[in-house]
């Protein structure tokens, strides 16, 4: 039900007297419209944005039909209170009213003579009673039972006309059986509120009514009470039901309040933490409206401890997000600053660079904490979008490299076949002007794929050595000449001083190695202390020891030469990259 109509049901209610009204009714309108306030509430709430440096916090708007709600609730009130006043005060008036005719009855019967007389004044006094309203609900039995026992006392005291008493009496049965009637269409009445009423109604109604015949009394006052005492036993039966309900709810309500205080008891540290707790408390809320009214006696009580509950949760709750909020909006700016940052580099030629830059912005975006889903994922987007472009550019430049490299492959194996047909022909005519020419041709090609350039790089090795050797040139000239082949090729990749390095760091070993080697035929000298330098073993030794040492100066010398190479690509390097910010000033 919306709030439009439980306000047009209240306009209705207002403009009847509120004693004719259901109470039960005018509760289901105050319960629909506390759904419909409460639903409002809840849209508010979930409307409710501050701006992210604000302090605003959530205070539900009045809307005019909460204004015109709460104008008509009042208004009933204020009409009913005092229409209770007035009833309360004119049932004042009917009991002093209906006691002064009691009383006038008593003396009637007491002292009138003339039956005539007394007669006409006893008509005066039951129409005049009849005419008089109720009296208070604590004195109209006693009131009405001492009338009844009066008017019984006239009737069969006084002697009176007979045959206007036996018209009475018959009128008074006739109504007395219809009552009984009454009350038994009552087991079709549903709301028990109703029959309450209606059963106390004509049991006033009952006792109203005059004597009936003496020998037909008792049979219809015993059909009256076993009506009236069904009518009450259902009550009491529903009543003794419904105290049960309100117990089940009462316990349910328990149950409730245990698992709210349970959830509100978290500690609050984390934003999921809060919404899963919220989230919680919020079913419990749910849960806790589908649950019928408790009793009079606990009803108020319950909710209050309940509603104690959630408010305590809620209001550390909205400290929280306050918290959360200042800090989400310093996490936001490092997060845009990132943003800014990667927008900045993408698109920098300088692949490695900005893979090393990208991947560090990546960890301090990591480091700078999460927003709330919905930012966080519209800020990572962003974010994500300029590093999947700058790795996808990565990734197609790697694949065509990676091309690359196999085509250099095939070419230099192409260029081994090629070489072995020079070997066979060519050789002995060209002499080492052709190794020169493999070598230019070989050098041209770029790098290969890692996995065979140890081997195609071998092949060509053993192709030169093979074509040295068919010059008749020594196995040290080839040597050396390997080398320096090997030095032109490791300078003409796309990172020599990579190669170079790698290739001092194995010098390096081998020069160690022979020190080592000089050491341990040293100490065997020592053997031959005594000896002198015709004995044959220790000639050898010392020519073997000789041998050794040239071996380490070889290393050492190559070592040298692999240092100055080095050198001068740092050197190379250094000017390119002065040159770049030289232009980058400029």
């Amino acid at each position: 039900m919306s709030k439009q109509e439980t306000i047009d049901q209240l306009r209705e209610l207002v403009s009847h007297d509120p004693f004719e009204l259901n109470k039960a009714k005018i509760d289901e309108i105050q319960a629909a419209y506390k759904a419909a306030y409460d639903l409002t509430l809840k849209e508010q709430q979930s409307s409710f944005e501050p701006e992210p440096e604000s302090e605003e916090e959530f205070e539900y708007q009045d809307t005019p039909e909460d204004r015109e709600y709460r104008t008509l609730l009042q208004s009933y009130f204020e009409q009913k209170k005092a229409i209770e006043k007035a009833k309360a005060e004119e049932l004042e008036l009917n009991l002093k009213e209906k006691k002064d005719l009691i009383s006038e009855l008593d003396t009637l019967i007491k002292d009138e003579e003339n039956i005539a007389k007394a007669y006409a004044r006893f008509n005066a006094i039951k129409q005049k009673w009849n005419e008089i309203g109720p009296a208070p609900s604590a004195s109209r039995r006693d009131l009405q039972a001492e009338y009844s026992r009066l008017i019984e006392q006239f009737y069969y005291n006084i002697n009176i006309y007979r045959e206007l008493q036996i018209n009475d009496l018959k009128k008074n049965q006739e109504l007395k059986l219809e009552i009984i009637e009454k009350i038994k269409l009552l087991k079709d009445e549903k709301s028990i509120n109703q029959l309450d009423f209606l059963v106390h109604k004509y049991l006033d109604e009952w006792d109203e009514i005059g004597p009936t015949f003496k020998e037909e009394w008792e049979k219809i006052r015993n059909q009256f009470k076993e009506s009236v005492n069904e009518i009450f036993e259902r009550i009491r039966e529903h009543r003794k039901s419904v105290r049960a309900d309100h117990d089940e709810n009462l316990t349910k309500k328990k149950e409730i309040i245990a698992k709210a205080i349970e959830v509100a008891a978290v500690e609050i540290g984390e934003m999921k933490m809060v919404q899963k707790a919220t989230k919680q408390l919020i079913d419990l809320q749910k849960e806790w409206k589908h649950i019928g009214y408790s009793g009079r006696k606990h009803n108020d009580a319950i909710w209050k401890e309940f509603r104690a509950v959630c408010d305590d949760f809620f209001e550390k709750r909205a400290a929280y997000l306050k918290e959360s909020n200042n800090k989400f909006a310093e996490i936001k700016e490092k997060k845009k600053a990132l943003i800014e940052k990667a927008k900045a580099v993408y698109q920098d030629e300088n692949v490695g660079e900005v893979a090393n830059q990208l991947k560090h912005l990546q960890r301090q975006w990591k480091e700078a904490g999460r927003l709330l889903p919905q930012e966080e994922y519209r800020l990572f987007k962003e974010f994500r979008g300029y590093c999947d472009a700058f790795f996808n550019r990565k990734k197609e430049e790697a694949k065509q490299q990676e091309q690359n490299l196999k085509d250099n492959l095939h070419k230099k194996e192409e260029l081994l076949v090629f070489f072995a047909k020079s070997l066979e022909g060519d050789i002995k005519s060209k002499g080492e002007s052709l190794i020169e020419e493999w070598k230019q041709k070989w050098n041209v090609v770029g790098a290969v794929p890692e996995k065979f350039s140890s081997k195609v790089n071998s092949d060509f090795n053993a192709a030169v050595s093979k074509a040295y050797g068919e010059l008749g040139i020594s196995k040290a000239d080839i040597a050396e000449k390997e080398f320096k082949n090997k030095l032109d090729n490791l300078s003409a990749k796309e990172d020599p001083e990579s190669g170079l390095t790698d290739e001092r760091r194995n010098l390096q070993k081998k020069i160690k190695e022979s020190e080592v080697a000089v050491l341990m035929l040293e100490d065997k000298l020592g053997f031959f202390k005594y000896s002198d330098d015709t004995n044959p073993l220790k000639k050898d030794l010392l020519d073997r020891i000789e041998e050794a040492q040239k071996e380490v100066g070889k290393w050492r010398a190559k070592r040298k030469q692999i240092d100055l190479m080095i050198k001068d690509v740092k050197r190379k390097n250094v000017s390119v990259e002065e040159a770049v910010e030289e232009n980058e000033e400029s």
